[in-house]
């Protein structure tokens, strides 16, 4: 087996971290990782039993019910995740390394996005120490005094694509409201939440506050189901996602679910190309278009359909796909052989369905080994095309031509999802109008921007409940009312 690309704590070889503890498991089960870009077997790690499991929700449990951190003054908790942040920080560097050593995920891309996760971090431990967890309001009476308190035990469960990323947007909410958390990693990229665990450790979180395992689905499934834990938050797919939404309704169990994304991006007619594409392009298949927000269909104004498709063309045309650890690569491969094979299969669903090949279509060229799929324009694209109406979760653009706004708006809502979406115009509050009518959770005008006090979520099949901002702190929380007398 060749050597792991990323230099490595022994712990992340051998352990998981529970209770404040870095602690083998008693199985033997491990998990292997397989590089995209060369096929071969990197690392093996191990992988959670059903003891595991249960050990990691005990410990959350009793720090939870006995421990400091859910009582401790929210300023104080603030000072932790302020040190959490700072030693996430310091990571920065080998959080970016291992995202391209698991995944595939471009060197140049990592480096850029992985900032992201961090001001999440950041993000909330400011918040901690300002938000307002508890309030008084008049009443007929007296007064009433409302008080927010953590949820209880949060499970945390991010998919592989960008993994320290989406566990940024979820553990220092949780911890800033003062839950305990079990951080399920997966099986894909099982080393960002141990990072994350070892700089728990190093800031002083005290234990069973931060629970971290490795898990396949069905012990997945077990920490969703357990009636220890009192709050999933999941990211990814939408068959999981209602498996874990009918799972937690018989308990009543809280959940916040981000889940799948086929968003559009509108071209309005007053558009200028030179500007919109070049701000538009990086976000409609960035890391070969396995990130849940991609703009994955263009609709264009159908008496400018042709500009807008030989200047979106030339502008994928000119990305360069290759090796994800070269710093002049735009695109890497996809993750594994069935992801390869099912975006294969979509854009031979979409020649099949009528729809037109600008570019791509097929195999890198000259990329013999690893999971590299050429980036993929198709025109004369139908709303009803499978091409049209599911995430591909690869590098598959459609552009589409409308007649007027209304058809505009028709299409872009024409879909299942509803979780992201961009307008762009010469006149930015116009395109700010159009923008209210797009049934989706989060929207950019002239340009495509995530921000950690800005909520992000979806509708429809996209999911339920926010992420960032006080509204991804709050999903941590339980409001309770206790009204007093007038003194």
């Amino acid at each position: 087996m060749p050597e792991f690309p990323v230099d490595i704590p022994d712990e992340f070889r051998h352990c998981f971290y529970v209770n404040g503890r870095w602690t083998r498991s008693d199985s033997d089960r491990r998990v292997t990782l397989i590089s995209p870009a060369t096929e071969e077997e990197t690392l093996t790690l191990p992988l959670a039993d059903s003891t595991d499991v249960e050990r990691a929700v005990t410990s959350a449990r009793i720090a939870f019910e006995t421990g400091p951190w859910p009582r401790m003054p929210a300023s104080e908790r603030a000072s932790h995740l302020r040190r959490l942040a700072d030693e996430t920080r310091e990571r920065l560097p080998l959080l970016a390394q291992l995202w391209t050593a698991q995944v595939g995920a471009p060197i140049s891309f990592t480096h850029q996005l992985i900032h992201a996760g961090q001001s999440r971090f950041d993000h909330f431990a400011e918040l901690a120490g300002r938000y307002p967890f508890s309030e008084r309001r008049p009443t007929r009476q007296g007064h009433a005094r409302v008080v927010r308190e953590p949820v209880g035990v949060a499970a945390l469960i991010a998919p592989w694509n960008a993994t320290f990323n989406i566990f940024a947007h979820k553990v220092p909410a949780a911890l800033a409201a003062g839950c305990t958390v079990v951080i399920k990693s997966p099986v894909e990229s099982p080393l960002d939440a141990l990072v994350i665990a070892e700089c728990a450790a190093a800031a002083g979180v005290p234990p069973g506050v931060v629970n971290v395992i490795t898990a396949d689905a069905e012990e997945s499934a077990q920490l969703v189901a357990s009636p220890e834990v009192d709050k999933i938050s999941f990211t990814g797919s939408v068959p999981t996602g209602r498996r874990i939404a009918e799972s937690v309704a018989g308990r009543m169990a809280r959940a916040t679910l981000e889940l799948g994304g086929k968003s559009a991006a509108i071209i309005l007619d007053d558009v200028d190309l030179s500007t919109a594409l070049p701000a538009l392009t990086p976000f409609t298949m960035p890391f070969a278009g396995q990130i849940c927000f991609a703009q994955t269909r263009i609709l264009a104004p159908r008496h400018r359909i042709v500009e807008v498709e030989e200047a979106y063309t030339a502008g994928v045309r000119a990305l360069t796909v290759g090796d994800p650890w070269d710093a002049t690569t735009d695109m890497g491969p996809v993750l594994n052989p069935r992801q390869y094979q099912r975006v294969l299969d979509y854009i031979e669903a979409g020649r099949q369905d009528g729809a037109r090949v600008l570019t791509g279509g097929g195999r890198s060229p000259g990329l013999d080994t690893g999971y590299y799929i050429e980036p993929t324009v198709f025109a004369d694209v139908r709303p009803e095309m499978k091409i049209a109406r599911e995430e591909i979760f690869g590098p598959v653009v459609t552009v589409q031509g409308y007649d007027d706004i209304d058809e505009a708006v028709r299409l872009a809502n024409d879909t299942d999802f509803g979780l992201s979406g961009s307008v762009f115009g010469a006149d930015a509050e116009r395109a700010f109008d159009v923008a209210l009518r797009v049934t989706a959770g989060h929207l950019s005008v002239n340009g495509f921007e995530i921000s950690p006090n800005v909520p992000f979520g979806g509708r429809k099949m996209s999911g339920y409940g926010r992420e960032g901002g006080p509204e991804g702190l709050a999903g941590f929380l339980e409001s309770k009312s206790v009204f007093m007398p007038a003194s």
